[in-house]
């Protein structure tokens, strides 16, 4: 079943070739042109799974333990994700130059999830709505520092507060430099956070999270993002971060074009109960929900395997709409549009096959078969 971007082909066809597609077929004549055929009845054949927002998971911490994104990029692909973005939280500048450069070079094209670039989530935002980040480093708007940042690595994402002072230098600087401009952790109003659409912000940081509330007198920035025709949300599909019926509203204000699905996974996914590291803070995972010793929610342990089958649960959307959510979207928002998130002939050979149960059966990155459950079973 093969998923495009807007049918399931049931007796659909892929051919690959030399690390990109080749052909997507409703039926099987390509397959008199291959040199092998894999079939997959009644399993769903999708386009890798992208992820815009990874602290880490299976007890890798991106920010702290750089020098084991390879491990975490072999491990992603059991959830279904072939591309993303290691992501670092508001973190001391020292942290900063050890961390980002390592990430720089981690960048691969083999049997394992591609690094897309990083994430930088802060350290420029709102105080008040820090969530995780640690209060000691949070910064107020520094154009020589993010200068400094943006140097040391790929950066292909960036959170801000777009209401500080002296926010507005630092996003079209970032934009200037060919970085996505997400708003979160945020305070802002309805006003300012609509006028940063209107100007070098294209997406939300974890609608919902972090930022101020939608009111109905004062809508806030899930508000501006709603009536903004240009704002791409991410969203963390668990129902725990957001209730399952605000998903469902969601949906149906933003449609798939305009939500990407993400994890915002720290080390603890994939994990057992216990302590890890989400850059410099403690977190503790109890009962399946990661928190600080206050309480407060850090990160969360979802896939994007989980998070595909939610948001059909939540909202009674169709898989296509699903797959655009997980992929489509995403890698658009951050520039990879025209080789990532669809089954298109030219595009990179990233698929995940999906069992009928919605378990990930085996995932291919670049034209190679890269995970197999039956292998690792």
């Amino acid at each position: 079943r093969v998923v495009t971007d807007y049918e399931v082909w049931p007796e659909g066809t892929v051919l690959l070739e030399g690390g990109a597609i080749r052909e997507v077929s409703p039926d099987d004549y390509p397959l008199a042109e291959a040199d092998e055929v894999r079939e997959h009845a009644g399993s769903l054949i999708l386009p890798g799974f992208v992820d815009l927002q990874v602290n880490g998971s299976f007890g890798v911490d991106v920010a702290t333990e750089p020098g084991r994104l390879p491990e975490l990029s072999r491990r992603l692909l059991a959830t279904g994700t072939t591309a993303y973005l290691p992501t670092v939280i508001s973190s001391p500048e020292s942290l900063y130059e050890e961390t980002l450069p390592q990430i720089a070079t981690a960048v691969s094209m083999g049997e394992e999830a591609e690094i897309l670039g990083v994430h930088l989530e802060g350290p420029f935002i709102e105080l008040e709505k820090r969530g995780a980040h640690a209060a000691a480093h949070v910064r107020p708007p520094d154009r020589s520092l993010l200068g400094r940042l943006l140097d040391l690595a790929p950066v292909r994402m960036l959170t801000v507060a777009p209401e500080l002072e002296g926010a507005a230098e630092l996003m079209e600087l970032a934009r200037n430099r060919g970085v996505v401009v997400s708003a979160g952790h945020s305070a802002a109003s309805f006003e300012v956070a609509y006028a940063a659409f209107d100007g070098p912000v294209a997406g939300v940081t974890h609608l919902f999270n972090a930022m101020s509330p939608l009111h109905h007198r004062e809508p806030g920035l899930p508000g501006a993002a709603f009536a903004h025709p240009r704002a791409v949300c991410g969203l963390i599909a668990d129902g725990l971060h957001v209730h399952p019926e605000v998903v469902g509203l969601a949906f149906r204000m933003l449609g798939p074009d305009r939500i990407y699905l993400t994890t915002d996974a720290i080390a603890a996914a994939g994990m057992g109960p216990g302590e890890y590291r989400l850059a410099t803070r403690t977190v503790y995972m109890e009962s399946g929900v990661p928190h600080l010793a206050s309480g407060a929610i850090a990160g969360s342990v979802l896939t994007m395997s989980e998070a595909f089958a939610n948001i059909l649960a939540f909202t009674g959307c169709t898989i296509p709409e699903a797959a655009r959510m997980v992929s489509t979207t995403p890698a658009r928002l951050i520039g990879e549009g025209r080789r990532k998130g669809r089954l298109a002939p030219g595009y990179d050979a990233d698929l995940t096959v999906l069992s009928p149960d919605l378990s990930v059966e085996e995932v291919w990155t670049h034209g190679r078969l890269s995970y197999s459950a039956v292998k690792e079973a």
